[in-house]
């Protein structure tokens, strides 16, 4: 089975509340960056919690589902967009490795 691997990132957005907007993203693990030039522009990435870099789809404080866009809305101020960007593959060093017959226990994974 392949492991996707990737990175996400949003466009800068202004929010309503900032004490809001990061405590919700306290509670999640997700990241913020805040814009050099103008302190009331935000973008959000996944954060330490993800190893693939994938948008949470689950609260485990609050043990349900989420939908991670709908709730990121909600602190939109009027007018703003979100834009939630992700770019990655799937790993085929399995595939390869089958492929020239190297026993997947002889491969040496590099970290990143």
């Amino acid at each position: 089975m392949s492991n996707w691997y990737g990175t996400s990132r949003s466009n800068y957005f202004r929010v309503k509340d900032e004490t809001s907007f990061r405590k919700w993203t306290d509670c999640l693990g997700i990241g913020i960056f805040k814009h050099d030039d103008d302190p009331t522009l935000f973008a959000v990435h996944p954060g330490e919690r993800t190893d693939d870099g994938s948008w949470p789809s689950y609260d485990l404080e609050k043990d349900e589902d989420i939908d991670f866009a709908d709730e990121l809305a909600r602190h939109l101020l009027k007018g703003q967009i979100a834009v939630l960007m992700t770019a990655g593959a799937k790993s085929r060093h399995e595939k390869a490795a089958r492929r020239f017959r190297v026993r997947e226990e002889e491969i040496t994974r590099a970290e990143h």
